[in-house]
Protein backbone atom coordinates (compact mmCIF):
# COMPACT_ATOMS: atom_id res chain seq x y z
CA UNK A 1 0.00 0.00 0.00
CA UNK A 2 1.60 3.91 -0.83
CA UNK A 3 -0.05 6.93 0.91
CA UNK A 4 1.46 9.90 -0.41
CA UNK A 5 3.22 12.44 2.02
CA UNK A 6 2.52 15.37 -0.13
CA UNK A 7 0.45 16.52 -2.90
CA UNK A 8 3.01 15.15 -5.63
CA UNK A 9 2.23 11.85 -6.60
CA UNK A 10 6.11 10.97 -6.45
CA UNK A 11 6.36 10.97 -2.98
CA UNK A 12 4.68 7.73 -1.08
CA UNK A 13 5.38 5.97 2.12
CA UNK A 14 5.07 2.16 1.92
CA UNK A 15 3.43 0.23 4.17
CA UNK A 16 3.48 -3.20 4.12
CA UNK A 17 0.79 -5.79 2.72
CA UNK A 18 -2.61 -5.55 4.51
CA UNK A 19 -0.94 -2.29 6.11
CA UNK A 20 0.84 -4.23 8.28
CA UNK A 21 3.57 -2.06 8.90
CA UNK A 22 2.81 0.50 11.78
CA UNK A 23 2.25 4.03 10.06
CA UNK A 24 4.13 7.13 12.17
CA UNK A 25 2.22 9.42 14.16
CA UNK A 26 3.67 12.45 11.67
CA UNK A 27 1.93 10.15 8.43
CA UNK A 28 -1.03 9.92 9.93
CA UNK A 29 -0.80 13.91 10.67
CA UNK A 30 -0.03 14.03 6.89
CA UNK A 31 -2.55 11.83 5.68
CA UNK A 32 -5.27 13.70 7.77
CA UNK A 33 -3.69 17.00 6.18
CA UNK A 34 -4.00 15.88 2.63
CA UNK A 35 -7.36 14.50 3.54
CA UNK A 36 -8.46 18.07 4.51
CA UNK A 37 -6.98 19.25 1.30
CA UNK A 38 -8.51 16.90 -1.11
CA UNK A 39 -11.77 17.79 0.75
CA UNK A 40 -11.37 21.32 0.05
CA UNK A 41 -10.44 21.05 -3.62
CA UNK A 42 -13.51 18.33 -3.99
CA UNK A 43 -15.77 21.01 -2.69
CA UNK A 44 -14.00 24.36 -4.86
CA UNK A 45 -14.29 21.59 -7.83
CA UNK A 46 -17.98 20.94 -7.27
CA UNK A 47 -19.11 24.71 -7.16
CA UNK A 48 -16.63 25.25 -10.07
CA UNK A 49 -18.85 22.53 -11.82
CA UNK A 50 -22.00 24.02 -10.82
CA UNK A 51 -20.91 27.16 -12.10
CA UNK A 52 -19.90 25.71 -15.28
CA UNK A 53 -23.47 24.29 -15.76
CA UNK A 54 -25.32 27.09 -15.31
CA UNK A 55 -23.69 28.84 -17.60
CA UNK A 56 -23.95 26.51 -19.89
CA UNK A 57 -27.19 26.49 -19.46
CA UNK A 58 -27.78 30.64 -19.37
CA UNK A 59 -25.81 29.84 -22.98
CA UNK A 60 -28.47 27.56 -24.41
CA UNK A 61 -31.34 29.37 -23.51
CA UNK A 62 -29.71 32.51 -25.45
CA UNK A 63 -28.50 30.43 -28.30
CA UNK A 64 -32.65 29.05 -28.50
CA UNK A 65 -33.81 32.74 -28.57
CA UNK A 66 -30.88 33.78 -31.41
CA UNK A 67 -32.23 31.47 -32.81
CA UNK A 68 -35.72 31.83 -33.18
CA UNK A 69 -34.74 35.64 -34.04
CA UNK A 70 -32.94 34.34 -36.87
CA UNK A 71 -35.81 32.52 -37.93
CA UNK A 72 -38.07 35.53 -38.09
CA UNK A 73 -35.35 38.30 -39.33
CA UNK A 74 -34.55 35.43 -41.74
CA UNK A 75 -38.84 35.33 -42.91
CA UNK A 76 -38.73 38.92 -43.03
CA UNK A 77 -36.45 39.16 -45.50
CA UNK A 78 -37.61 36.42 -47.97
CA UNK A 79 -34.80 34.04 -47.39
CA UNK A 80 -37.80 31.35 -45.34
CA UNK A 81 -40.59 30.66 -45.81
CA UNK A 82 -43.28 32.94 -44.07
CA UNK A 83 -44.90 32.73 -40.62
CA UNK A 84 -47.68 29.87 -40.81
CA UNK A 85 -51.35 31.39 -40.71
CA UNK A 86 -52.52 29.65 -38.05
CA UNK A 87 -49.42 31.28 -36.14
CA UNK A 88 -49.99 34.32 -36.91
CA UNK A 89 -53.25 34.67 -34.97
CA UNK A 90 -52.25 34.64 -31.47
CA UNK A 91 -55.73 34.01 -29.85
CA UNK A 92 -55.86 30.25 -29.59
CA UNK A 93 -59.10 28.48 -30.70
CA UNK A 94 -60.70 25.24 -30.92
CA UNK A 95 -58.80 22.36 -32.15
CA UNK A 96 -55.66 24.25 -32.48
CA UNK A 97 -56.27 25.33 -28.43
CA UNK A 98 -56.69 21.84 -27.73
CA UNK A 99 -53.59 21.06 -29.25
CA UNK A 100 -51.35 23.68 -27.64
CA UNK A 101 -53.26 23.05 -24.32
CA UNK A 102 -52.49 19.46 -24.01
CA UNK A 103 -49.20 19.76 -25.30
CA UNK A 104 -48.56 22.36 -22.16
CA UNK A 105 -49.86 20.22 -19.66
CA UNK A 106 -48.16 16.92 -20.68
CA UNK A 107 -44.77 19.23 -20.30
CA UNK A 108 -45.89 20.53 -17.24
CA UNK A 109 -47.36 17.63 -15.11
CA UNK A 110 -46.45 13.83 -14.60
CA UNK A 111 -48.48 11.61 -16.10
CA UNK A 112 -51.99 10.86 -14.49
CA UNK A 113 -51.95 14.52 -12.43
CA UNK A 114 -54.53 15.81 -11.54
CA UNK A 115 -55.09 19.60 -12.41
CA UNK A 116 -57.94 22.48 -11.86
CA UNK A 117 -58.68 23.79 -15.33
CA UNK A 118 -58.04 27.54 -13.61
CA UNK A 119 -54.49 26.53 -13.16
CA UNK A 120 -54.47 24.71 -16.40
CA UNK A 121 -55.40 27.40 -17.73
CA UNK A 122 -52.81 30.14 -15.96
CA UNK A 123 -49.69 27.33 -17.06
CA UNK A 124 -51.09 28.40 -20.59
CA UNK A 125 -51.31 32.15 -20.43
CA UNK A 126 -47.71 31.91 -18.39
CA UNK A 127 -46.24 30.53 -21.67
CA UNK A 128 -47.68 33.77 -23.60
CA UNK A 129 -50.92 32.39 -24.97
CA UNK A 130 -53.65 34.08 -25.41
CA UNK A 131 -57.21 32.31 -26.08
CA UNK A 132 -59.81 33.99 -28.11
CA UNK A 133 -63.49 35.06 -27.30
CA UNK A 134 -65.13 37.67 -24.68
CA UNK A 135 -64.38 35.38 -21.45
CA UNK A 136 -61.23 33.69 -22.25
CA UNK A 137 -61.51 31.34 -19.30
CA UNK A 138 -65.07 30.00 -20.26
CA UNK A 139 -63.69 29.27 -23.56
CA UNK A 140 -60.57 27.05 -22.29
CA UNK A 141 -63.55 25.10 -20.08
CA UNK A 142 -65.51 24.99 -23.03
CA UNK A 143 -63.22 23.28 -25.07
CA UNK A 144 -61.42 20.74 -23.14
CA UNK A 145 -64.59 19.88 -21.89
CA UNK A 146 -65.70 18.69 -25.43
CA UNK A 147 -61.78 17.14 -26.09
CA UNK A 148 -61.63 13.67 -26.08
CA UNK A 149 -57.84 13.46 -24.67
CA UNK A 150 -58.71 14.87 -21.42
CA UNK A 151 -61.13 13.54 -18.79
CA UNK A 152 -62.74 15.33 -16.10
CA UNK A 153 -62.49 13.93 -12.40
CA UNK A 154 -65.91 14.02 -10.26
CA UNK A 155 -68.30 16.00 -11.76
CA UNK A 156 -68.22 20.27 -10.85
CA UNK A 157 -64.76 19.59 -9.81
CA UNK A 158 -63.21 21.53 -11.98
CA UNK A 159 -60.23 18.92 -12.20
CA UNK A 160 -59.24 17.18 -15.50
CA UNK A 161 -56.10 14.96 -16.14
CA UNK A 162 -54.93 13.77 -19.62
CA UNK A 163 -56.77 10.65 -20.83
CA UNK A 164 -54.34 7.26 -20.94
CA UNK A 165 -53.78 7.87 -24.61
CA UNK A 166 -53.37 11.50 -24.75
CA UNK A 167 -50.50 10.92 -22.68
CA UNK A 168 -49.52 7.73 -24.58
CA UNK A 169 -49.28 9.90 -27.99
CA UNK A 170 -47.49 12.49 -26.31
CA UNK A 171 -44.76 10.50 -25.12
Amino acid sequence: MCVATDSSPASFIRLGPYGSTPVAQDSIETLLEQRRLLVARVGEEQERLEALRQMAADLEAQLDFDERVLVEIDSVLGRRPQLRLEDANLRLRGRRLEEVAIAILSEEREPGSVVHYREWFELLRARGHLVAGKAPLNTFLAQINRCEGVEAIGRRTGQYRLSDRTQADAA
